[in-house]
């Protein structure tokens, strides 16, 4: 058998390459002009729907009219109305979340680890605030711990009404924060295995539990808080005046200034969200850690 020359071997090596490169070419999928756009297009909507009214605001807040000024952040600062208002609403929220995840935190784990048959109930319960306007609960509560309280107590004029309104209406936002963060761990697995080792039940929820939900926790605090910055209808009926009571009716006579003040209330709730990130990252850690453990 005669070998093939090497010219005839380099044509054939040309067609098999121009027969590959073609086969691939048929297979290679097309890039839409759509799916190249598409990222374009987000980025514009997001400016759009988000920077855009923001940079208005701020326009608007920060001028006489005419010129640049900081003059209306300035006068807001410095009234004395708006260190009590923001006194007051702060004040409120950490007391808001402190109870809350006290009471949401324990609640949620003993559900998952021990009282699972009624989590279809819990989360059913945890719902309902989304279903019953503020205005309504506000109702209820002026009426139950009021003036003509059937129980003969008149809580109105305690911010401890203000703080159980709070509780309930944040408790959608932090029970799925907190029951979420539970069932990312495997609770009974861990319970089981500190419990071995000699550790009681409350040692085992703070030393074990806590740090696994870690940023669950701290999601629930933050979104409670916020909540709690920003609610109108239950402070303003029950006669608080709270940061936002403060904003509407500083709107009504200096709306520059009322819109300064928003504008820093936006800043201080990035901040938070920021803190929440950075403290995400650091718990990440350990969560991971726990999940293998588990």
């Amino acid at each position: 058998m005669t070998a093939p020359t090497p010219g005839v071997a380099i044509e054939a090596g040309h067609e098999a390459t121009q027969a590959i490169g073609a086969q691939n070419g048929r297979q290679a999928p097309r890039s839409r002009p759509g799916r190249s756009l598409l990222p374009a297009l987000i980025i514009v909507g997001a400016f759009l729907y988000y920077v855009l009214p923001l940079i208005a605001t701020a326009s608007f807040a920060l001028s006489d009219g005419r010129h640049f000024t900081l003059a209306p952040l300035t006068d807001a600062l410095g009234d004395p109305a708006f260190h009590d208002s923001i006194t007051l609403s702060a004040g409120i929220a950490v007391l808001t979340t402190i109870v809350s995840i006290l009471i949401v935190a324990p609640t949620s784990y003993l559900i998952v680890l021990r009282f699972r048959r009624i989590r279809t109930l819990m989360d059913f319960v945890t719902i309902l605030p989304f279903v019953i306007p503020p205005i309504i609960l506000t109702l209820g509560l002026r009426q139950v711990y009021g003036a003509d309280s059937p129980l003969g107590v008149d809580l109105v004029d305690s911010p401890l009404l203000l703080v159980a309104g709070y509780f309930v209406l944040s408790l959608p936002f932090t029970y799925r924060a907190v029951d979420n963060a539970m069932r990312a761990i495997d609770v009974v697995l861990l319970t089981e295995a500190s419990e071995s080792l000699g550790a009681g039940g409350l040692r085992t929820f703070r030393s074990v539990i806590l740090p696994g939900t870690l940023l669950g926790i701290i999601s629930a605090a933050l979104l409670c808080f916020t909540t709690v910055m920003g609610e109108f209808t239950l402070a303003s009926l029950l006669g608080y005046a709270t940061f936002p009571v403060f904003l509407n009716n500083v709107y009504a006579s200096a709306p520059r200034e009322a819109t300064s003040l928003v504008i820093v209330s936006f800043m201080i709730t990035w901040a938070g969200v920021l803190a929440l990130a950075v403290v995400g990252r650091r718990a990440g850690g350990g969560t991971t850690a726990l999940r293998r453990a588990a």
